[in-house]
C-alpha cells in the first residue's frame, strides 16, 4: 500500500502544531485542571484523532456490515431459542 505523501505531510504538520500547543497548555495548566476540563480535553483529543482517521474502504465497510449481520442473527437465534425453552434472553 502506497502512502499519500501530501496527506501524510499535512497530517504530520497538524500533529506537530497540536503537540506544540498541548505542551504549552500542559505547562501552563499543570495541576489546575478540574475533572470536567480534563474530560473536555480528552474529548477534543478523540475528535482530533477521528478527523485524522482515514475513511474505511468499500471492502472494509462490507466486511463490517457482514460481521454485524452475523452478530445480530446470532442474537436473534439466541432469543428464539430462549423463547422455545421458556427463558428470556
Amino acid at each position: 500500500m502506497e502512502l499519500d505523501k501530501n496527506l501524510y505531510r499535512q497530517a504530520y504538520a497538524a500533529y506537530r502544531e497540536w503537540n506544540a500547543a498541548e505542551a504549552v497548555a500542559r505547562a501552563r495548566d499543570a495541576g489546575r485542571l478540574s475533572p470536567a476540563e480534563a474530560w473536555r480535553q480528552y474529548a477534543d483529543l478523540v475528535e482530533f484523532c477521528w478527523r485524522l482517521a482515514p475513511e474505511p474502504s468499500a471492502h472494509q465497510r462490507r466486511e463490517k456490515l457482514a460481521a454485524l449481520e452475523r452478530y445480530y442473527e446470532a442474537v436473534r437465534r439466541l432469543g428464539e431459542r430462549g423463547q422455545t425453552h421458556g427463558k428470556t434472553a
